[in-house]
Parts: C-alpha cells; structure tokens; sequence
C-alpha cells in the first residue's frame, strides 16, 4: 500500500503505510520483507528532497541483502542508489553502483538473470558511457 500511495502521489498515506510495515516487520523479524520496506522508504524520501535520508536507508536495505544473501533485492538497491548518486552529479559513484547491480541481477551467472534490474542496469551504464547524455 505504501509503496502505491508513493507512486500515486500520496506522500504522507505512502509513509504511514510503509512506516507501519516497517515497525511490524521488524517485530516480527521478517529479514526478507525488511530491505524492501527500506527501499521505498527510501524512494519516498527521496520523492520529499530528502536525500540523505533517501541513501541512508537505501544503505541499511544494502547491509541487510549483502548479510542475508538476498542478492535480487541488493540490485534493487544498487540501482537506485546509482539513480542518486547520478542525480547529485557523483557519475564515478553511479558507475559502481550501477555495475554492481547488473553484477547482482546475474545470479549465478549463467542465462538466469533478474531481467528488469538487469536491463534498468544496462540502460544506466549506458547512459554513463555517454557524458552528453547525462
């Protein structure tokens, strides 16, 4: 609902959802919903101009995929703390950000791949191989 609310516009329903998803997930322990909920905390503060607040929470959805080996939600995040980091004019800390996240949309490296951040990844790393276009 949060997560919706967020890209419908409704900022402040948007954090009242993902905030109570946030507390009950952690009382509940729910590792693998947790970095998620980060994430579009994230997304919602930076949607609010509070970025480091946005890449801050981005960075504890990060430390949670890297110790629990969530690799497909860790693409996730790379992705948009790539977005960020492109966004503030930082294109060295975008193109790590962005590698790293099509490295991880690669599973196990063989034909699987998590397509949508895969391809988000390409496009991106792209677009940073071309200065003009950024």
């Amino acid at each position: 609902m949060g997560a919706a609310h967020r890209v419908n516009g409704n900022l402040p329903q948007s954090d009242t959802h993902l905030s109570e998803a946030l507390t009950r997930c952690r009382t509940i322990n729910a590792v693998d919903a947790e970095a998620d909920i980060l994430l579009d905390l994230a997304r919602l503060r930076a949607d609010q101009g509070q970025v480091a607040e946005a890449i801050s929470l981005a960075q504890a959805a990060l430390a949670i995929t890297d110790r629990s080996g969530y690799v497909l939600q860790g693409a996730d995040v790379q992705l948009f703390l790539a977005q960020q980091a492109l966004a503030q004019g930082d294109r060295a800390q975008a193109l790590t950000h962005a590698q790293l996240a099509r490295q991880l949309a690669t599973c196990d490296g063989g034909d699987y791949v998590y397509r949508v951040a895969y391809d988000e990844a390409g496009a991106l790393l792209a677009q940073l191989s071309h200065p003009e276009s950024c």
